[in-house]
């Protein structure tokens, strides 16, 4: 069991153990022939009236007056019902972020929604509870047409299959069951409540996945996207204390992906065969929704037309599969021939093509169009090993992830090669690159400890590449961020040249677009941009995020890892320079669908919230995940080092023992500042102040959006023994009245000479006094910034 807060006041325990299921229900239907009947919404003659009716779902208070028609039974029971009349929705948020968040979106502190009609999807007791009321009329004629356009729209929009996940619902013995609602006609206009206590589709489609049960949301346009109004846990989780990740839920683990993947075609065709050997976790699993093509948007029909479709599935013994998969799905549902009990296992073979799957750059060098979602994966970042073949001209090369276990001809002579590709740890992601490319080799010797280097060039006719810069730089970073973080681990560490804007570090290939290729400036920020996807290794791939709200471990962490190399491979004050523009990078006003919005960055939200800051209010709002990410690491370097000798040796003991305990796994916000706090305690500013943990650092500065100023005012005085002291006010504004937070204090003596010491502000104005050992030049309040602070200034006499 784990720790997770929320800022509520409210203590959440994250268990790790098995999803809740029902107890076995027979179904008189195969669940294909449910699926299609869920999927046609035919509407019966059966309809109640109510009056002031009270539907609860959680966090949804929904009061309905008029008609419910329902949908016509399917495999016994009744999944669906649309609604016509008045009615009222209300949500009131959970915590302090999703009240900012409704706030940003609706300008209000809570939804407060009408509407006149609403489409409802369920597998729980809604229909019991609707169908107890007096009888009603019959659906009005308009009424099958509209009921008819509402899924295959909300696939379109967001890859949402609603009668994929009710049909597993079903047999799976999902309890408690799925609650969908489309609302339309009242003052919020069209907008959408989904309530998954299993987080399958809140995971998988929206990237909700910390814990949380349900979302309002509303589509707001192909360009504009969904905007996530709220996100809340369910009344069991606030009643227990108690809330699970999403993959407590997880229904099979999966330890090979063994793979066969046809590149003879590249241009236009990807091909692909996958077995999986799957092993329950739980008993009645009948259907496997797996993950795919999630990272392709509806924009230009990308998902529905360069998306991986599955041709074929079947079990090892030859029988065919059922699968679902609707041409907009972002995934995908194989139907089981039977249910599986915990711990069986079932080898399953998938057979999948791709038209325009892959993206080609001049021709000659293809890269998959989402780099992550290509292939079929099951769960969250699951662990797994990976064995993937490539089949491919001679000409070409393949770089993947892992170690390259064979490459060369079919047979002697042939123009088909094949390239092996074997992972020997458990990793979350794979990817490759394929093309024309010219490998260029070298070798990392760490005290005996050899580790082979790869960088997959374009020709120097193509573009002029700086390979033995790119090879040196891979060799710099794996020495300085072993003596960091702890040993590289894996037996190989590969690069490729990537024709985009952005780079991505792969456990073992790391993808450099130009700024890392070397043929840029050597300046600080692409040195930085280099290392920070270089110490992905570590923080992402050694070790993992467990949702969502906990991926600035990986991007915050990444980011000041880039920025401690920068300083070392260049000069301090480079360091600095990039210190400084993650700062105003935080007080820049963000952009909006419209414009320049009246919000900062930092204003839009706390750490804890990650993707779901980026949005149409907030565009380009993610990069605080990065800049706020490494202050906040940054902060806390200074506050497990000693600010008197500067010795910050129980900082990085800190991050080796951070790796240490998750390695080859994942980590959560708490987890991580649970190791915080046990080396704090050991600091010498834990001891000086007599703070032992650092709880108040994690709601402050993860669960919160302030950015205070700092102002001290002080005087020296000279007492008749000779004792020199400071005396002084430290103000702190624009934070909570009980903001906590240490801050160091540099006397500047003659000759140079520099004294450290530090200050604690607790509330807007701390009383300060300082012995100091003789009368200072000049006293600094956090000269180095190692504090994120808005301003900070002194003043003294």
């Amino acid at each position: 069991m784990r720790h997770f807060r929320i800022y509520a006041a409210i203590v959440f325990m994250v268990g790790l153990g098995t999803a809740t299921r029902g107890e076995d229900r027979p179904v008189s239907l195969p669940p294909l022939e449910t699926y299609q009947q869920l999927k046609t919404f035919k509407l019966s003659g059966q309809s109640v009236h109510v009056e002031n009716l009270r539907l609860q779902r959680d966090r949804l208070q929904m009061v309905f007056t008029g008609n419910f028609y329902f949908q016509e039974p399917v495999a016994g029971s009744v999944y669906g019902a649309m609604f016509s009349g008045q009615g009222q929705l209300q949500s009131e948020p959970t915590s302090i972020f999703e009240r900012d968040n409704i706030k940003r979106f609706l300008k209000d502190t809570s939804v407060q929604a009408t509407f006149t009609t609403a489409i409802l999807y369920f597998s729980d007791e809604t229909y019991r509870e609707l169908s107890s009321q007096p009888s009603g009329d019959a659906p009005p004629a308009t009424a099958q047409e509209f009921v008819s356009r509402v899924e295959p729209r909300m696939l379109k929009e967001t890859g949402l299959n609603l009668s994929g996940r009710l049909m597993s619902a079903i047999y799976n013995h999902d309890n408690p069951g799925v609650f969908f609602a489309e609302f339309e006609g009242g003052n919020r206009g069209r907008f959408s409540a989904l309530i998954d206590h299993q987080t399958r589709t809140l995971d998988s489609v929206f990237g909700i996945n910390g814990g949380e049960k349900g979302i309002l949301f509303k589509y707001q346009g192909q360009t504009s996207g969904i905007d996530i109004w709220t996100a809340f846990y369910d009344d069991q989780d606030y009643a227990r204390g108690m809330s699970a990740f999403s993959d407590s839920f997880n229904l099979v683990s999966v330890p090979l992906y063994r793979m066969d993947v046809d590149l003879r075609d590249a241009g236009n065709n990807l091909r692909l065969q996958m077995d999986l050997e799957l092993s329950a976790l739980a008993d009645n699993v009948s259907v496997i929704p797996m993950k795919l093509n999630e990272g392709l948007s509806e924009l230009g029909n990308e998902r529905r037309n360069k998306g991986m479709r599955v041709t074929a599935a079947q079990t090892s013994d030859g029988t065919m599969l059922p699968v679902i998969q609707d041409e907009w799905e972002s995934g995908f549902s194989i139907i089981l021939p039977a249910p599986l009990t915990r711990g069986q296992k079932k080898s399953i073979s998938l057979k999948l093509e791709g038209k325009g799957t892959l993206v080609d750059w001049k021709s000659n060098f293809h890269y998959p169009r989402s780099t992550e979602t290509w292939y079929p994966r099951y769960g969250y970042l699951s662990r797994t090993q990976f064995d993937v073949t490539f089949h491919h001209d001679k000409h070409d090369r393949v770089a993947s992830i892992g170690q390259r276990i064979k490459e060369g001809p079919v047979r002697e002579g042939a123009d088909e090669w094949i390239t092996e590709w074997a992972t020997t740890e458990p990793i979350a992601l794979s990817t490759f690159v394929y093309g024309r490319f010219q490998r260029h080799d070298a070798i990392s010797d760490i005290e005996g400890r050899k580790t082979p280097l790869e960088y997959y060039s374009v020709p120097s006719d193509v573009l002029q590449v700086d390979e033995k810069f790119i090879l040196q730089e891979m060799d710099n970073s794996i020495r300085y961020f072993r003596n960091l973080f702890g040993v590289y681990p894996y037996g190989r560490l590969g690069a490729a040249f990537f024709p985009a804007d952005f780079g991505q570090g792969f456990p073992t290939l790391l993808l450099l677009p130009v700024t890392g290729t070397g043929m840029a400036v050597e300046s600080p920020r692409n040195i930085a941009f280099t290392d920070h996807e270089m110490s992905h290794q570590w923080w992402g791939n050694i070790v993992g995020w467990r949702s969502y709200r906990d991926q600035w471990l990986s991007e915050g962490f990444a980011e000041y890892s880039g920025v401690l190399y920068t300083g070392l491979r260049m000069k301090p004050k480079d360091a600095d320079a990039l210190i400084m523009e993650m700062r105003k990078n935080l007080q820049m006003n963000v952009q909006t669908e419209t414009g320049i919005g009246k919000e900062k960055l930092y204003q839009v939200g706390p750490l804890v919230l990650g993707s779901r800051l980026e949005g149409r209010l907030s565009e380009g709002a993610y990069e605080l995940i990065y800049s706020k990410g490494a202050l906040v690491l940054r902060m806390l370097h200074y506050l497990l080092s000693d600010p008197a000798t500067k010795n910050d040796r129980e900082f990085f003991d800190m991050m080796r023992d951070f790796v240490q305990r998750n390695q080859n796994g994942w980590a959560t916000t708490e987890s991580f500042m649970q190791v915080a706090s046990e080396h704090f305690a050991r600091s010498p500013l834990s001891r000086q102040y007599g703070i032992r943990n650092l709880d108040w650092f994690l709601s402050e500065w993860i669960y919160q959006s302030s950015i205070p100023d700092y102002h001290l005012d002080y005087k020296i005085e000279t007492k008749s023994d000779g004792k020199v002291v400071l005396r002084g006010t430290l103000i702190q504004e624009n934070a909570p009245e009980d903001w906590i937070m240490l801050l160091p204090v540099v006397a500047e003596f003659s000759g140079n000479r520099l004294g450290h010491t530090s200050v604690v502000a607790r509330g807007p104005k701390t009383s300060v006094e300082i012995e100091l050992t003789e009368k200072p030049k000049k006293v600094r309040l956090d000269p180095d910034l190692w504090i994120l602070s808005g301003k900070t200034s002194e003043k003294g006499s």
